[in-house]
Order: structure tokens, then sequence, then C-alpha cells
């Protein structure tokens, strides 16, 4: 009944979102339509006779590592194009193609479209990230982040670029006060995978189907923005995610984030509760409870505009999997050629529960958002 409940009201403000628009309506720019059918191009030609002010802007990301036993290699990580448009007052677009790793890896990260009622109601629908943390909405691309390579809780819990297919609302809301409250709900197709899976091999259920994952998954997140520095925020997801829709996940998580201009202090503890079969080739045999969290706290300080050290200490802990428990502390140094451009220098010490004793890494990275 419950469900039933969400999708009535989620369908309601889609449908009743125009009655509560804005009466200016129409983006303030003249475009000379060109009504003749022509000759040449095809839907993109005619589109821009009717749209105008697509932005594209993207980032690159290059690395070098040199593991303390392994191989030592070069990484073209991402070069990722941003595409986003204005299309009225009201209507924004944007989505993300990836391509990672010199072209082994091609995606669509996320391609949404946002109809804003007001800054305090926003539908939101397509394939978004989800508000799981500051970090997988905000900081993730590696022209903001800090180090080389991401916290392990932002990879394997709450896993970074995790993106879903459904529809969200989200706003922020006004007030008199330094605070500023914002919030956000979602439905969406939700994780889906094996019985006692890694999180982060989940990702990337877009569309269910025969044999998929027919329960969907809802969740969201609130939080409040302390002046234009300080960023408080907690966050809940839970929906089945094995394909005979009998085992449930759930993942929640706090974050604390303080940026200013010449020091910063990030933080995220992430956990999840999920569901697994005993034995996966005999479903009778039971049902166990898989406990995972972890988290990471950084800091950082601008010694001068352009040299910032970095310290991050970071954990995870996987139940059913506990060698693959670790702790690490990351020394970091960045160069700011630009506001959008940085180098990285990082290394790694890391402390793990498994028989490989030998992870400690040093890190270069060259990231820059253009």
């Amino acid at each position: 009944m419950k469900k039933k409940l969400f999708f009535a009201v989620a369908g309601w403000m889609l449908l009743a979102a125009p009655l509560f628009a804005q009466d200016e309506n129409e983006f303030d720019v003249n475009i000379e339509e060109d009504k003749e059918k022509s000759v040449v191009g095809a839907f993109g030609t005619e589109l821009a006779k009717k749209v105008s002010f697509v932005n594209f802007n993207g980032y690159i990301t290059n690395e070098y590592f040199i593991p303390q036993s392994g191989t030592r290699t070069f990484d073209n990580h991402y070069f990722n194009i941003f595409i986003s448009s204005q299309l009225t007052d009201n209507i924004f677009i944007e989505g993300q193609l990836e391509y990672e790793h010199a072209g082994k890896d091609i995606d669509l990260r996320y391609a949404f479209a946002d109809y804003k009622v007001s800054n305090a109601f926003v539908i939101r629908a397509g394939k978004f990230l989800i508000p799981a943390g500051e970090f997988n909405e905000y900081l993730y691309p590696e022209y903001i982040t800090k180090t080389v390579n991401r916290a392990w809780v932002n990879r394997e819990i709450s896993p970074s670029a995790w993106a879903e297919v459904g529809v969200q609302v989200r706003g922020r809301l006004s007030t008199s006060g330094i605070a500023t409250p914002f919030y956000s709900a979602y439905v969406v197709n939700g994780l889906n995978g094996d019985s006692g899976a890694g999180i982060r091999g989940l990702r990337g259920n877009a569309r269910d189907s025969k044999g998929g994952n027919d329960n969907k998954a809802v969740g969201g997140s609130f939080g409040v923005d302390l002046g234009e520095d300080i960023t408080l925020s907690t966050n809940y997801y839970t929906g089945k995610y094995t394909p005979d829709n009998e085992l449930n996940l759930a993942i929640y998580g706090f974050s604390f984030y303080l940026d200013k201009e010449k020091y910063s202090i990030w933080s995220e503890f992430h956990a999840a509760d999920q569901e697994a079969y005993v034995d996966p080739d005999d479903t009778a045999a039971g049902v166990t409870d898989l406990k995972k969290n972890g988290f990471y706290i950084q800091g950082g300080y601008r010694i001068h505009k352009k040299w910032e050290p970095i310290l991050r200490y970071d954990q995870i802990n996987l139940d059913g999997a506990p060698d693959d428990d670790r702790q690490r502390v990351t020394l970091g140094l960045n160069y700011h050629l630009a506001k959008t451009a940085v180098v990285k220098v990082n290394y790694e010490l890391v402390s793990d529960d498994g028989a490989d004793e030998d992870d400690n890494l040093l890190g270069f990275q060259l990231s820059i958002g253009f």
C-alpha cells in the first residue's frame, strides 16, 4: 500500500508541476527560426533553429602509478564530456559521456532533465547521480578532488559515480539565517546483481526487464549549508537487489564538509546492511545479513595560492570478506595550475588484513576541467 501511495504522489507531482510554474516560462533570447525543410543535416540541424546555448565542457585525467609490488603504468583515466542546456527559465538538461582508460570503457555516466518550479521544488527525471553523500553528487570529478585515488568507502559502499534511472524531487529552502536546508527524495530501478556481490558491481541497472529486479528502490537525503563554507548531510537508500526480488540492500551515511579559501576538512561515513543467502546454491538454507562500513577524514591547507599539502585517513570493513578489510594513510601535495587544473602527488601507506602486505603506492595525476 505504501509503495502504491508513493507512486501515486510522484505521478501527481509530475502532472501538476506545470500548474505551479512561474508565469515567465520563456528563455529570454531571440532565435530566428527557419521553418523551411533543409536538404542538409538532420535532427540536430533542426533543433539548432529552435534551441540555443548548448554548452560543452569536460575534464581530462592522466596518471602514473608506481606500486610497491606490481607493474608501473600510465593511464589516460578519463576524458569525459559534459553537455548541458537551459531550454527555458524552468527546463534544464545535462548529461556526461565517459571515455575511460583511453577508450577501454565508454559509458553514459548520467543524463537527466530538470523542471524547476522554484528553488524549493525541482523535478529531476532520467539517469541521475544518487544523492548519497556530498562526494557522489558534487565532488567526485578529479579536478575537484584532493587526492589521486578515491576513499574506499566512496568506491565500495557508497560507490562514486553512482547513477540510477528514475525520478527525483529536490530543492533548497530559503531562510533568513545562515542555515540553508536542502533535501531530495527519489524512486529508481535500483542496484541489481547476485546475492552477496560487491556493491560497486551492482551499478548499471539502467532498465529492469525480464529476470531483473522488479521492486523499485527508494531513498533520499537531507542536509544544511551553514554559510558558504560548511555542509552537513545525511542520506538513505533501500531496495531489493537480486533478480529473484528477495534480498534487500540498505545504504546510509553522513557527510561533513568544510571548505574555505585556505583550508578544507572533508569526511564521510557510509554503512550497508546487505542480505545474502547462506548458500547461493540452496536458497532454502536461509539468509544472513552482511554488515559493511567505512569512513574517511581528510584535511588540506593552502600554504601558497598554488601549493596544497593533503593528509587523509580512510578505512573499510567488509563483512563476508574479512581479507578485504584495510586501512590507509595518504600523504599528498597538490600544485594548482589554474582554478580547474591541478597536479597531484600521493603516497599511500596501506595496512590490510589479507595476505598481500605490499600495497603501498606512489601516484601522480594531472587533472584539468575545461
